[in-house]
C-alpha cells in the first residue's frame, strides 16, 4: 500500500515537477529572507544586491524577450486567422465586459472596506507637491502611445505630457500651464501590439503567394521564442529563492510594513480571489455552459511560471500548451494569450485602481464616489501596456497619483509589498485569458460552420446554374 501511494507521488512529482519546484524555491527564498532578517545583521545595499544577482539575471532574460515574443506571436496569429478581425472584435468585447466588471469589484470594495482609512495615522502632515500633468493628460498619453511615431522608439520609450510650473504657479490654473513632453524609459508595449495587429492583418491580406513566407517566417519565429522562453522558465526555481530573499531584507520595517498594509493586502486578495475563481467562471459558465474550473485545474503550470517569475509573458508557452491540450482552438489561443500578456487589465483594474485609492484614503483625503469611479478607470488604462513585465504597473501609479496631486510618497509601502501581490494577480490574469480563449472559441468555431454552410451554399447554386 505504502509503495502505490509513493509511486502515485513520485508520478505527481515528475509529471508536475515545474510546480513543485517552484513551490519548493518560493519556500526557501521566504525561508532564507526571513532568517537572514531576524538574524539582527545589518544588510547593506550592496551585500542585498549581491544576494539578488542571480535572480537578476533571470529577470534580465526574460524582459529581453517580452518584444520579440509578443510581436512575432500576435503577428503570426493574426495573418493565420482567417478571422481575425471578428477574432479581435471579440476578444475586444471580453476584455472591456471583465475590466468593467474588475473596476466595479474595485469600487464596491475600497468603499466598503476602506482600507486606507483603517490604518490612516491622525493629523499626517501633508507634504508640498507639485503636479507634472492632468488626468486627461494621462487618457490621451495611452492614445497617443497606441500609434507611436517611431516604432523603434516605442520599443524603448513611451510618451508622456509634462506640464511646465510658471513662476506664478499659484495664480495660474494648471490648464493654463505650458505643456511639454517627454519620453520615459519602458517598452511601449500597447504600440507595438497595434502595430503587430497592424502587420499581421495585412500579410493576411497578400495573396497565398506573396503571403506565404512572411507568414511563415513569423510563425517559426513566434514557436522559436516559445521554446526559449520554456528554457528560461525552468531556471525559475534556482532564481526564485535570491529574488525573494533578497526583497524581504529591502523591506526595512517588516512589522510596520505589514500593518500599514494588512487590510490593503486583504481588499487587493478578496478582490482577486472574487475576480478570477467567482465571476469569470459564472460568466464563463454563462456563455459557454461548461465548467471553467477544469480549464482553471490545467493551468498548474502557468501558475507555477506566474508565482516563480511574477511575469504575465513568461506564462504565454505554458498557457498556450495547457489550453491546446484541452482542446480549445489553437488559433485563437496563440492570438489572444500573448495580447492578454501584454495588455492584463482583469489584475490591473483591481490591484493598482486599490492601491490609488487606499494613498488616498491613507492621507484623508476625501473624493466623491464619481471621481472613485474616473479614478479607477484611469488607472486600469494608464497601466494597459505597463503588464507583462514584472512590477511593471506601480510606475504608472505613480504618474496618475502625480496627475491628481496626490503625494505620492505612500507609494513606496505599496513597493515593498508588491513583489507578493504581483505574483497572485499574474495568476488571475492567466485565468482571464484562459477562459477567454475558451469564450472565443466557442463563437469562433461557429463562426467557421456558418462560413462553410455558405461556401456549400454558394457551390451548390453556381452547379445548379452551370446545369441550367
Amino acid at each position: 500500500m505504502k509503495s502505490v501511494t509513493m509511486g502515485k507521488l513520485l508520478f505527481f512529482v515528475l509529471k508536475h515537477k515545474l510546480i513543485v519546484s517552484i513551490i519548493i524555491g518560493v519556500a526557501i527564498g521566504i525561508t532564507c529572507g526571513m532568517s537572514f532578517k531576524l538574524s539582527g545583521k545589518s544588510w547593506s545595499e550592496r551585500e542585498i544586491m549581491y544576494i539578488k544577482f542571480p535572480g537578476e539575471l533571470f529577470l534580465r532574460l526574460v524582459n529581453c524577450l517580452i518584444l520579440p515574443l509578443v510581436t512575432s506571436s500576435i503577428i503570426s496569429a493574426t495573418c493565420n486567422l482567417t478571422r481575425s478581425g471578428r477574432i479581435g472584435l471579440m476578444a475586444l468585447y471580453y476584455y472591456l465586459t471583465t475590466t468593467t466588471i474588475g473596476i466595479t469589484l474595485c469600487v464596491v470594495l475600497v468603499q466598503t472596506i476602506r482600507p486606507g482609512e483603517v490604518t490612516r495615522v491622525e493629523n499626517v502632515t501633508m507634504p508640498v507637491f507639485t503636479r507634472t500633468s492632468m488626468t486627461i493628460d494621462t487618457i490621451l498619453d495611452l492614445i497617443r502611445n497606441v500609434i507611436p511615431e517611431n516604432i523603434i522608439d516605442a520599443c524603448m520609450y513611451q510618451y508622456q505630457t509634462v506640464l511646465e510650473q510658471p513662476p506664478n504657479a499659484s495664480a495660474v490654473p494648471i490648464e493654463e500651464w505650458i505643456i511639454t513632453s517627454k519620453y520615459v524609459n519602458g517598452t511601449n508595449v500597447l504600440g507595438l501590439v497595434f502595430h503587430s495587429l497592424l502587420l499581421g492583418v495585412a500579410i493576411g491580406q497578400l495573396e497565398m503567394e506573396e503571403g506565404k513566407p512572411l507568414s511563415n517566417f513569423c510563425t517559426s519565429f513566434a514557436d522559436t521564442m516559445l521554446i526559449i522562453m520554456k528554457w528560461i522558465t525552468k531556471a525559475a526555481p534556482v532564481a526564485v529563492p535570491f529574488l525573494i530573499a533578497g526583497r524581504i531584507l529591502e523591506i526595512e520595517d517588516f512589522g510596520n510594513t505589514l500593518s500599514h498594509l494588512g487590510f490593503y493586502v486583504l481588499t487587493v486578495f478578496i478582490g482577486l480571489i472574487t475576480q478570477g475563481f467567482i465571476i469569470l467562471p459564472l460568466l464563463h459558465w454563462i456563455i459557454t455552459r461548461k465548467s471553467s474550473y477544469k480549464i482553471i485545474s490545467k493551468l498548474g503550470p502557468s501558475f507555477a511560471a506566474a508565482i516563480g517569475t511574477s511575469s504575465s509573458t513568461a506564462t504565454v508557452p505554458h498557457t498556450i500548451r495547457s489550453l491546446e491540450s484541452l482542446g480549445i482552438n489553437s488559433e485563437v489561443t496563440k492570438f489572444l494569450v500573448p495580447i492578454g500578456a501584454a495588455l492584463n487589465l482583469d489584475g490591473i483594474a483591481l490591484y493598482e485602481s486599490v492601491g490609488a485609492i487606499f494613498i488616498i484614503q491613507l492621507r484623508g483625503l476625501q473624493f466623491p464616489l464619481f471621481k472613485i469611479i474616473i479614478i479607477s478607470i484611469t488607472c486600469t488604462l494608464s497601466c494597459v501596456g505597463s503588464a507583462g513585465i514584472p512590477s511593471g504597473g506601480y510606475m504608472m501609479l505613480i504618474m496618475v497619483l502625480n496627475s491628481l496631486d496626490v503625494p505620492v510618497e505612500d507609494v513606496t509601502l505599496i513597493i515593498a509589498i508588491d513583489w507578493l501581490v504581483d505574483r497572485f494577480r499574474t495568476a488571475i490574469n492567466i485565468i482571464g485569458d484562459a477562459l477567454g480563449a475558451s469564450i472565443i472559441t466557442q463563437f469562433y468555431e461557429i463562426a467557421l460552420e456558418k462560413e462553410k454552410t455558405r461556401r456549400l451554399e454558394s457551390i451548390e447554386k453556381a452547379i445548379c446554374k452551370t446545369r441550367t
